[in-house]
C-alpha cells in the first residue's frame, strides 16, 4: 500500500521537520533548523533543500548539467540511459520540473544539497511513496564525501514520515557508490539483475499510523 500525501503530511509535521500546508508537504529550510550536512572527509557544512527553493534561472541548470556531465557521474549513471548522448539544458530542466513536481503530488521527494556559498553540490531522492521506497543520488566530484551524511539525514526523515525501508541499486564495480551505502547502514542483499548489487535498509518509527 503506498503513503497517501495525507499520511505523510501527518507523520512529517509530527516529526518536527516539516510544516504541512494543504494536501501537500514542505520540509523546513535545515538552516533555519539549525541543522547542516557535514561533509564526512572535508567538515565542510551544507544545507538539504526542496528543489523549488533552488533559485530559478540558467545558473541552476548549468549546474546540474556541469555536475551530470562530470566524468564518473556521468559514467556510472547517465551514459547507458543516454546511449552516450550528452546531458543537456533541457534534461536538467526537465529533472528540475519533476523534482517539484514530486513535492506537489507527494508522488517523490527530492533533496538538494547546497554548500556554504548556495552552490549545488548533490542531490538525493526517494522515488516513491511506497512503504519500501528506492532512493537514488549523485554528487559533484569537487565535494567528495557529502553523500554519506546527506543520505543518513534522509534515512531519517523517511523513518520520521512512516516509511518502512530504503533500497537502492548500484553497479557492481561502482565501489564508491557502494561505501555511501554501507556507511550510511544499508546492507547487501541477494540481487537479480546482471552487474548491480542491491542494498536495503529498514526503518523504524515511533510514529504509528492510527
Amino acid at each position: 500500500m503506498r503513503h497517501s500525501p495525507e499520511i505523510l503530511q501527518r507523520r512529517l509535521s509530527s516529526s518536527g521537520a516539516v510544516l504541512a500546508f494543504g494536501s501537500h508537504m514542505t520540509f523546513i529550510d535545515p538552516e533555519s533548523m539549525g541543522a547542516s550536512i557535514v561533509n564526512h572527509i572535508t567538515g565542510r557544512k551544507y544545507t538539504i533543500r526542496r528543489p523549488s527553493d533552488l533559485d530559478e534561472g540558467p545558473t541552476i541548470v548549468s549546474q546540474i548539467v556541469a555536475i551530470c556531465c562530470e566524468p564518473e557521474v556521468y559514467d556510472w549513471i547517465f551514459r547507458e540511459p543516454l546511449a552516450g548522448g550528452p546531458y543537456t539544458e533541457e534534461k536538467a530542466e526537465h529533472w528540475l520540473r519533476w523534482a517539484r513536481e514530486g513535492w506537489a503530488t507527494g508522488s517523490h521527494f527530492v533533496f538538494a544539497v547546497v554548500d556554504d556559498k548556495g552552490q549545488l553540490a548533490a542531490a538525493c531522492d526517494i522515488k516513491s511513496n511506497d512503504p519500501m521506497a528506492e532512493v537514488g543520488y549523485w554528487a559533484s566530484q569537487d565535494h567528495r564525501g557529502v553523500m554519506t551524511n546527506t543520505l543518513k539525514e534522509i534515512c531519517s526523515f523517511a523513518a520520521k514520515a512512516g516509511f518502512k525501508g530504503l533500497f537502492a541499486w548500484t553497479k557492481s564495480q561502482n565501489l564508491r557508490s557502494r561505501a555511501v551505502l554501507e556507511r550510511a547502514g544499508f546492507v547487501k542483499v541477494p540481487s537479480d539483475r546482471e552487474a548491480h548489487e542491491r542494498f536495503e535498509l529498514l526503518l523504524s518509527s515511533g510514529d504509528k499510523e492510527e
